[in-house]
């Protein structure tokens, strides 16, 4: 199926001047090569074959007050999914009468156009024009006489393209189905491209930094390493939480910002669509598709620590018919992080295309290849940064490693396709499947602890290569259907996903210390021949099935999974192997009701598993550690407002944590808990043209509940009880200084505890970030401020010896021609 939101290329806003309100009309132009009129548009008595309307028999539940044309069509589409399409002044100076209840789209459609003039028909199994009932030549054709308008495109974005400004208004992380977010009955959050570009991230990290639950980067100031805490729980890609165009393919690293459409955040336990998952959440990261309308873009930018690099990103349609299109993307920058010795480099190139044979059938195949070298940073010792030390503080940008010997490289190819054919008028089959080769290779110098005199710091070496070898596929049917009164959208579907992972190396590297307040670099270091390495096989696969309900204004989620978990760990030096076998049964339920304001208030239950490696004293194999949460909040997105709001509640408990076994020293047992109860908070705006506004808060208490060690009743390091954070900017629209636009944001993160028996904590922080641009015809220049104060903090510790720094001042430029 064509993806609506891919062909939405241009923002109109049109003023009701009854009301003096703005209405954003999202608007696309359809063009060839060049701008084809519209007067070949196929005609409403042509006998040439039309496909079937989408869902033409499926009611759906309206509630759109009277408003200009514009908004109320835009409405409709955000509702069913259906492309509208008419020509550019269609709409202009109409009004709407509106329309409520729970009808099919036939008949909402009349209602909307009822007195207008205008009438509409169903040109593909997506699409609806609107036309006018004198246009003779079909709809967008001209009258004689008169000037022939481009095509354009009034719907809303699906959950798989980009979004126009900060608000998004579907997703499929939650669901695999493209669902509105306010039906959605957990928390997420999406990031889309115009605040990505906004804010000129650099990493996937820097895109979360004002997401609510999210403790963005949480690894310091690191280049190639994607590190979150989401509710108190690890987040990362060795944790499983990273997820590309739907699949769990990225082990290791980050993926450039500018290769992406949107990333997507959803908190909770997700095991239920996708398998093992840690309970925190996921992090979806859905790649930039190919554009109908020609798109060109060419990049330079340069700034803080040598930082220089350019990028491009073309797009557009292969053949006239637009049944190929093509995107083609790359980058190139290096520099330093503010870190000594610290230098930075990557290189990008990601390619699309979409293939449709036909109305009902799409092919969206991808491929990526990102390359990074950098230096590990492991930070500093505590005593001197998050504590006092009586010989000063460690200089923030110091390096405790050594330059000449330290590199960490990765490098990460990956290739897929995502395809989907719509069999009938409510039957979708979809296909999601790729392929990733990914390398981790990286030799360093690593803090061990500091002696007496609190400046002598003890290192170890180490060498370690790590490969993955990923497949993974995804094949799911969505059956929408009414039983009585009951309106499903019905998946079932059937996963599957191979991982063979590859390390060897050493740990025991000799190396000598070196003193951190003046430290004196070239120490020797002996590397012992390589002495650990296994080479691990896991096949993981899944079966689940969810129902989406809606009665009237109820929405009710249910779904379930099961799978199964084979992992095979043969030692490359000993020749051990190791066999373990496991599975587990998820499932998930919420309940909300969608009010006339857009306010949907939600309750929800939701489970996730890992399969736990090891067994007991008497060889009992370790159950998968499990997760469960009871989340209740509140959604608001008005209908006629480009905003949405989300509040929650949750009590998250993660299960079957190994701790010590106090009968048999040396052994583990299964009875430990962590819990993790919290509130968030969210609003993202685009208020008019000129205004972008995001908010969030976060309250979260994680503790370790159950126990035999030390730490019970302890919090989690890297788990601080609040995050905050504010960004605004502002676009002059009109006069002398039209094009101009500013901004800055806030994020706090308050203090955490530094190691797992909480003896220290992390101090509290508070990081300023800064913009302006100015938008010339086709040019922009953008200046961004990360870290605008300068302060000197510690994003979270793991010991006493490693306290992970974070991003000291860095002011980038950037200039892009578009055309």
């Amino acid at each position: 199926m064509r993806s609506g939101a891919e062909r939405r290329l241009v923002t109109e806003a049109w003023a009701d001047a009854s009301n003096g309100c703005a209405i954003v009309l999202l608007l696309s132009t359809v063009l060839t090569t060049g701008m084809v009129g519209v007067a070949n548009a196929q005609t409403p008595g042509s006998s040439a074959p039309v496909a079937a309307p989408a869902a033409r028999s499926a009611s759906y539940s309206f509630s759109i007050p009277p408003q200009p044309l514009a908004g109320a069509i835009s409405a409709f589409s955000r509702v069913t999914g259906i492309d509208v399409v008419g020509d550019g002044g269609i709409g202009r100076g109409v009004g709407s009468p509106g329309v409520a209840g729970n009808l099919t789209p036939h008949q909402a459609l009349t209602r909307l156009l009822a007195g207008t003039g205008l009438s509409y028909r169903f040109t593909n199994a997506s699409t609806v024009a609107i036309q006018r009932p004198n246009a003779g030549g079909g709809i967008g054709a001209a009258p004689s006489g008169s000037i022939s308008l481009d095509t354009i495109d009034v719907q809303g974005e699906t959950a798989w393209g980009p979004v126009n400004g900060f608000v998004a208004s579907r997703s499929a992380t939650a669901t695999k189905t493209d669902t509105p977010i306010i039906e959605v009955p957990q928390s997420i959050s999406v990031v889309t491209q115009d605040q990505m570009q906004t804010r000129q991230a650099q990493s996937v990290n820097e895109t979360l930094n004002y997401t609510p639950g999210v403790l963005a980067g949480s690894n310091g100031n690191q280049f190639n390493s994607t590190g979150a805490q989401i509710r108190g729980f690890n987040a990362s890609p060795t944790s499983g939480s990273l997820y590309l165009n739907g699949l769990r393919s990225i082990n290791v690293g980050d993926i450039d910002p500018y290769a992406l459409e949107r990333v997507e955040v959803m908190r909770g336990p997700a095991s239920v669509l996708y398998g093992q998952n840690e309970p925190g959440g996921v992090i979806g990261l859905v790649t930039k598709r190919p554009t109908e309308r020609p798109f060109h873009e060419v990049r330079l930018q340069g700034g803080s620590f040598g930082q220089r690099g350019g990028g491009f990103d073309f797009g557009g349609p292969v053949t006239e018919d637009r049944s190929l299109l093509y995107r083609f993307t790359g980058l190139m920058r290096e520099g330093g992080n503010g870190i000594d010795f610290s230098n930075d480099r990557r290189a990008l190139l990601s390619g699309a295309v979409t293939w449709r044979p036909t109305d009902v059938t799409e092919l969206n195949a991808f491929a990526m290849h990102q390359r990074d070298d950098s230096k590990w940073n492991y930070g500093l010792p505590a005593r001197g940064t998050a504590l006092p030390n009586p010989n000063g503080r460690i200089p923030i940008t110091r390096y405790i490693g050594e330059p000449a010997f330290d590199y960490s490289n990765t490098e990460t190819t990956a290739i897929g396709y995502n395809f989907q054919h719509r069999a009938t008028d409510s039957l979708v089959f979809r296909q999601n499947l790729q392929y990733s080769h990914e390398i981790w290779d990286y030799r360093d110098v690593a803090p061990v602890g500091l002696q007496a005199d609190l400046r002598t710091l003890d290192r170890s070496a180490s060498r370690v290569r790590y490969g993955w070898d990923t497949f993974a596929v995804d094949n799911h049917a969505e059956l929408k259907a009414t039983t009585g009164v009951l309106h499903h959208t019905v998946l079932f579907g059937v996963d599957y996903r191979m991982r063979k992972s590859t390390q060897q190396g050493t740990w025991d590297g000799v190396v000598g210390p070196i003193d951190v307040f003046a430290p004196v670099y070239g120490s020797p270091v002996f590397m012992p021949a390589d002495n650990f390495g296994s080479v691990q096989t896991q096949n993981l696969t899944g079966i689940y099935l969810q129902d989406q309900i809606k009665l009237e204004r109820w929405i009710l989620t249910l779904g379930g999974r099961h799978d199964w978990v084979d992992t095979r760990t043969v030692g490359i030096f000993n020749n051990a192997v190791n066999n373990q076998n496991s599975s587990a049964f998820t499932k998930r339920a919420g309940l909300g009701y969608e009010f006339d304001s857009g306010m949907v208030p939600y309750i929800s239950y939701s489970e996730s598993f890992v399969p736990t490696s090891g067994t007991t004293f008497d060889g009992t194999p370790f159950k998968p550690t499990t997760g469960i949460q009871h989340e209740a909040g509140i959604k608001f997105q008005p209908k006629d407002t480009n905003l949405r709001m989300t509040a929650a509640v949750y009590d998250l408990r993660r299960q079957n944590v190994t701790t010590i076994d106090p009968a048999h020293p040396g052994f583990s047992i299964q009875i430990g808990e962590v819990t993790s109860r919290g509130f968030e908070f969210e609003a993202v705006a685009s208020l008019t043209s000129n205004l972008n506004l995001t908010a969030a808060y976060a309250y979260n208490d994680a503790r370790v509940t159950r126990s035999n060690g030390a730490d019970l009743g302890k919090r989690p390091f890297r788990s601080p009880p609040h995050l905050a954070s504010l960004w605004a900017d502002y676009t002059i629209r009109e006069g002398a200084l039209n094009g101009l636009g500013f901004g800055g944001g806030i994020h706090y993160v308050s203090a955490s505890v530094g190691d797992a028996l909480n003896t220290f904590y992390a101090p509290a922080y508070t990081v300023v970030d800064a913009m302006i641009r100015y938008d010339i015809d086709n040019w922009r220049f953008s200046v961004n401020a990360t870290n605008l104060f300068d302060t000197q903090y510690v994003a979270a510790c793991f010991f006493i010896d490693q306290c992970n720094v974070g991003r000291v001042r860095t002011v980038l430029g950037r200039v892009s021609y578009r055309w």
